[in-house]
């Protein structure tokens, strides 16, 4: 298809470049566009080699074979990790490290935990339901489970952890409703919001502001994460040690 010097630019190379679902003048645009690219790279590449000196040249070779090197070594040795690594952290291991380093764990944002269900105003059971809501015994909570498809939007999982700034977008944007931190920050509180169509019964069940202790729960995918790559820096020792032993005892590597 095209020739600069001794490169050869083929059908094949060409047509990997060009989509098969341009129309044929499209498609002819691109080809020629992709050949002007193609020799524009090979002749300041030739002229680079032509004119450049050869002590940067040779700089540059190097570089460039030193960086494929560690390539290759990079991938062979993140492999070796990955095989011997156990991806699954141990619950005390986490809890350990937690204990240990608490002081390190500080917030830096509020964060609450909380309920909320987004029901019709026109529902003819809301005051059973606001009552199930607020008192929230197991046998409510199994109640509101089997009527949620009844309900407009919920979130009964107040176990969980949740940015105040999550929960105030979130209602602000998706629901018209503005919340303000200061409402929704008292600890075992219920509120009740309204728009034009449904009523909103929200539930604060605890409430943690920034520099509080952060909780375990919230902190566990940073510590998961921590204790993970301490994981991999151990294996990855462990293997630099062994490397070199291995070769020695297999007769690959020898010391004159």
């Amino acid at each position: 298809m095209a020739r600069v010097n001794n490169h050869y630019l083929y059908r094949k190379e060409l047509s990997e470049h060009i989509s098969n679902n341009l129309s044929k003048i499209d498609s002819t645009v691109a080809a020629r566009n992709y050949i002007q690219n193609w020799a524009r790279d090979k002749l300041f590449l030739d002229r680079a080699k032509l004119n450049l000196p050869q002590e940067q040249q040779s700089y540059f070779r190097d570089l460039s074979k030193k960086y494929e090197e560690q390539l290759f070594k990079k991938a062979y040795k993140d492999a070796l990790i990955e095989k011997q690594l156990k991806v699954q952290i141990d619950s005390s291991e986490i809890a350990l490290y937690y204990q240990d380093n608490k002081s390190n764990f500080k917030l830096n944002e509020d964060l609450v935990q909380l309920k909320y269900l987004q029901l019709d105003k026109k529902m003819k059971s809301l005051r059973d339901i606001k009552r199930e809501f607020v008192r929230f015994n197991a046998e409510d909570m199994l109640s509101l489970q089997e009527k949620s498809l009844e309900f407009k939007s919920l979130s009964l999982n107040d176990s969980i952890w949740v940015r105040v700034s999550d929960v105030v977008k979130e209602f602000e944007e998706n629901k018209g409703i503005q919340l303000e931190k200061s409402e929704i920050s008292k600890v075992n509180s219920f509120l009740e919001f309204e728009n034009e169509s449904d009523v909103f019964y929200f539930y604060t069940k605890d409430f943690l502001k920034r520099n509080d202790q952060a909780p375990l729960s919230y902190v566990r995918p940073t510590i998961e994460q921590i204790l993970l790559n301490k994981k991999k820096i151990n294996i990855s020792k462990i293997i630099d040690k062994e490397i070199t032993k291995d070769a020695t005892k297999n007769n690959e590597f020898e010391v004159y």
